[in-house]
């Protein structure tokens, strides 16, 4: 759903599986000495997905997943691969923290990494 959501610009589908609590987190490097961390709160980010620029097809490519679960705890581990209008724009993986709420699992935090090298 939250995929779903995300390329349709589908704010209801996303919230659908989203914590109300959600914080997105983005790491990327500046250049070769300086990375940054950039937060984003659950309303800014629905804001951006949602009112995004209708000329631009945004394609997030899922490559290859990694699950943990404790009990109400949960992490996905997902590599993935960002295209733009068709073009290659970088890759990285997404970090998924969720939580089992009273009704379903819910995302409480993702954390990404951003890549436009060393993709393989």
């Amino acid at each position: 759903m939250f995929f779903e959501g995300f390329h349709k610009r589908d704010s209801l589908k996303m919230k659908s599986v989203i914590s109300e609590n959600f914080t997105l987190q983005s790491t990327y490097k500046l250049n070769d000495t300086t990375s940054t961390l950039q937060s984003t709160n659950l309303n800014d980010f629905l804001y951006k997905v949602v009112n995004r620029n209708l000329n631009n097809k945004w394609e997030e490519k899922l490559l290859s997943f990694d699950i943990n679960i404790d009990g109400i705890l949960a992490n996905a581990w997902v590599k993935y691969e960002f295209w733009l209008n068709d073009k290659f724009s970088h890759c990285g993986v997404n970090s998924f923290h969720l939580y089992l709420s009273d009704y379903g699992w819910k995302i409480i935090q993702l954390v990404d990494s951003r890549r436009k090298n060393e993709c393989n």
